[in-house]
Parts: structure tokens; C-alpha cells; sequence
């Protein structure tokens, strides 16, 4: 099996503040730095990291910025032959601003991202996407893919309502779900909210809840997961690391009830680094996170159908 990732490839710009700047304010950065970014692509090197078979399907500028980040996917051993190079257009960017806490801002020029063209559908292992591609260019893919099909709603955009129906795990986050089933008064229930999100029997609605852990729900159960102490350096990249390791388990056979206490250790692995796909944990270092032993079969990989979500 595999897992064949859909989604942005940026270079990620990122500046270091003592604190994030109010509406209208100037804040000098400590210092700067230059990664490779976008959540297709920090999704494909979490997934690749954890041990998945992965592909990368994206596109990029024809210059120099679209050379090193192909480079650099290909570096993790990621299929980048789905990558389309696209002539007279720049590389997507990503201008991210980080402060003393590890909370961040984010700006998104989207670039060569805008103009990615549907690809084949994807019959067997895991489709994982984003939105930081149009929701046009995945709708014809997961309407038509037979494979595990997991959307991480990021950013949230109210015409991806369309691919819910095809989707067999949504991943989203608190905001993500205010803007998509907006809290009812004082009636919060985030079980009852994620719930109305489901289309149809056998799909699930996965919600993160940062340095609360994530919240499973399916029509007739819940499950919630908590997140692994730390303090966290930098949160870039933490959702995506999460929804990539997700998929890599998937992919190789694990229920989703097994496989939701490792993505969140690898979530919580991946604030200790700085930058996104830099900081993607490998398998040995969940492992050992989870399970306190320094061997990198404490989680082995399995050769199960990846036909079963639990």
C-alpha cells in the first residue's frame, strides 16, 4: 500500500518574535529562517517519516524554489514524480511569524498551488489532502477514489463541504469546526457538533485539540485521545504531522483507535523542533515517546489490509 498525499508545497519563510504583533503594530524578529513547508508537503514527509510508502501530488514553480523542494521531499524518500513543474509561475510561500510561546501567524501566497490539475483517482492505500489546493482540483479525486480517503480541513473553506460526502476520516480543528457547525449558545458539545459533519455509516470526524488531545467521533461512538505533555518550541506543523502520521498508520492496517494515540505523540514530537517538516518525528521517536523503549519495532509495521478503519 502507500499513501498518496494531495496538497500544497511552500517554502516556508518564518520569523522568530518574543511576541506576535496587534492589528496595526510593528515587532522587530530575532532571527529568521528559510524551510520547506505547505501541508501537502509537510503531510508527505510526516507520513514518509512514520514509515508509509509515501507520493507527493503537487505542483511547483519552474525556478529555483521548486528545484529545492523537490530536492528536499525526494531527500525523505518521497515519490515526487507527481509533482507537475509549472512553467512562468512561482513556487508557493508561506510567511509565518512565531513567538516566544510557540504560537504562530500565518500568510499564505499560494502560487503554482493554485493551478494544480486533478490527478488520476487512487484505488488502493490512503488519499490524504488539504485546502490549501481548490477544492475543484480534489473533488473529481475523491469522488472517484477507492482508497482510504482522509480530508484535513486546513484552511477551513466553506466550498469544501462538497468532498464531505466522499471522505471517509475529516480531520479538523476547533476553529476549523466553529466555522464549519458554529457553537449553539452555551451548548459546546464539540461530540454532538463533529457528529453532523458525517454524510453517511462508516465515516469518522477527528478533531484536534492541540495540548488537549483529539476527539474521535463516529454516529455512535466517541473516543478521546490526550495529547502527550511538552513544551513546545514551535507548533508549525503540528496538525499536519498529526493527519501525515494518521495516514501512514492507516495505510498499514491500524483501526483508527489504535492508530490515534501515535499520531498524537508524533504531534507532540513535532513542537519540539523548529519549522514543520524539519521537526516531523521518525517512527523510532514516537516509539520510544509512547512506549519508553529505544527500538523502532516497538510499533512495528504491519502488512494488514488497510481496508478497516475500526
Amino acid at each position: 500500500m502507500a499513501v498518496h498525499i494531495v496538497g500544497s508545497i511552500n517554502i516556508d519563510i518564518i520569523a522568530s518574535l518574543e511576541r506576535l504583533p496587534l492589528p496595526g503594530e510593528t515587532v522587530m524578529a530575532g532571527a529568521t529562517a528559510k524551510l520547506p513547508g505547505g501541508k501537502g508537503a509537510n503531510q508527505a514527509v510526516a507520513a514518509a517519516r512514520m514509515g508509509a510508502q509515501t507520493r507527493m501530488i503537487g505542483a511547483v514553480g519552474d525556478g529555483d524554489a521548486g528545484r529545492w523542494m523537490r530536492d528536499r521531499l525526494a531527500a525523505d524518500g518521497i515519490d515526487v514524480s507527481g509533482i507537475e513543474v509549472l512553467e512562468g509561475q512561482e513556487t508557493g510561500t508561506a510567511y509565518i511569524a512565531v513567538d516566544a510561546e510557540g504560537e504562530n501567524q500565518i500568510i499564505v501566497v499560494s502560487g503554482a498551488n493554485a493551478r494544480l490539475r486533478p490527478c488520476a483517482p487512487v484505488d488502493e492505500g490512503v488519499l490524504l489532502a488539504q485546502l490549501e489546493v481548490p477544492v475543484a482540483t480534489l473533488l473529481p479525486v475523491f469522488a472517484q477514489s477507492k482508497a482510504i480517503r482522509i480530508l484535513n480541513t486546513a484552511p477551513a473553506v466553506a466550498g469544501a463541504r462538497a468532498l464531505f460526502e466522499h471522505v471517509d476520516v475529516l480531520v479538523l480543528n476547533e476553529h476549523e469546526l466553529g466555522v464549519y457547525v458554529p457553537a449553539d449558545g452555551d451548548d459546546d458539545d464539540l461530540a454532538r457538533r463533529a457528529r453532523s459533519l458525517l454524510c453517511r455509516d462508516g465515516q469518522a470526524v477527528v478533531i484536534t485539540l492541540g495540548a488537549n488531545g483529539a476527539l474521535a467521533v463516529r454516529s455512535d461512538w466517541h473516543l478521546h485521545v490526550p495529547a502527550v505533555p511538552v513544551i513546545p518550541v514551535d507548533t508549525i506543523g503540528a496538525g499536519d504531522c498529526f493527519c501525515g502520521a494518521l495516514a501512514a498508520l492507516l495505510d498499514e492496517g491500524r483501526c483508527l483507535e489504535e492508530a490515534l494515540p501515535c499520531a498524537s505523540a508524533a504531534a507532540a514530537l513535532c513542537t519540539l523542533g523548529q519549522g514543520a517538516a524539519p521537526s516531523m518525528p521518525t517512527r523510532a521517536a514516537v516509539a520510544d515517546l509512547l512506549l519508553g523503549t529505544p527500538t523502532e519495532h516497538a510499533l512495528p509495521i504491519k502488512n494488514a489490509s488497510a481496508a478497516s478503519l475500526g
